[in-house]
């Protein structure tokens, strides 16, 4: 369960929008609607004006980003210079999560990574998809997506079988995107426009 109430202003923008949702979530809105501003404040890089956040119950608001249980995916986040199998254990090994091989190969093949070698000379959307199977084997509580479903190849797809793995590991996730039309993947959809967030469904 993520849970935000929060607040920010930059100028002349404020964002002051709220969420209460598990499962699999859909934040969408045109650029500028205070999308990334609201992930980095759920994620911890971002410090609201005001307001709180909670992740299953517990209050993260003014936790470090190592104890928050909360991993953020943007479409740079991968580590270039790393190795594919050893991109996808690294967020593991860093909180300390044990992956097996059985478990590393069925995320692999959900989400169609079939290659080997440096992550950084793979496209843009196989990229994104290490990075998103590597903040899911490292157990966190919520997974953040922001954008990074966008550059996807068989995207639907890959959405459907990104939701069916965190559901699998009881893992909120929660993703942004400009259409729409991406919440008719989402248990749960919010349209933010100008600041402020509505529950669809």
């Amino acid at each position: 369960m993520i849970e935000a109430v929060v607040q920010k202003r930059y100028g002349e923008f404020l964002l002051d929008a709220s969420l209460g949702d598990g499962g699999f979530i859909c934040v969408a809105g045109r650029n500028g609607t205070g999308k990334t501003t609201l992930f980095r404040i759920v994620a911890g890089l971002t410090k609201p004006d005001g307001g709180r956040v909670k992740v299953n119950g517990r209050d993260v608001t003014g936790m470090p980003l190592e104890r928050r249980g909360v991993v953020m995916v943007t479409p740079e986040s991968c580590m270039p210079s790393m190795r594919e199998d050893e991109h996808l254990r690294w967020g593991a090994k860093l909180r300390g999560v044990e992956v097996g091989e059985e478990r590393l190969q069925a995320v692999k093949e959900a989400l169609g990574i079939d290659f080997r070698g440096r992550v950084g000379d793979l496209s843009l959307g196989m990229r994104e998809r290490v990075s998103l199977a590597t903040a899911l084997l490292s157990a966190p509580g919520a997974v953040l997506v922001d954008e990074a479903f966008s550059n996807l190849h068989e995207r639907e797809g890959c959405i459907t079988a990104y939701r069916k793995l965190a559901a699998d590991a009881e893992i909120d996730v929660l993703f942004s995107t400009q259409d729409e039309l991406d919440g008719r993947l989402a248990e749960h959809l919010y349209v933010l426009e100008e600041g402020r967030a509505t529950r669809r469904f």
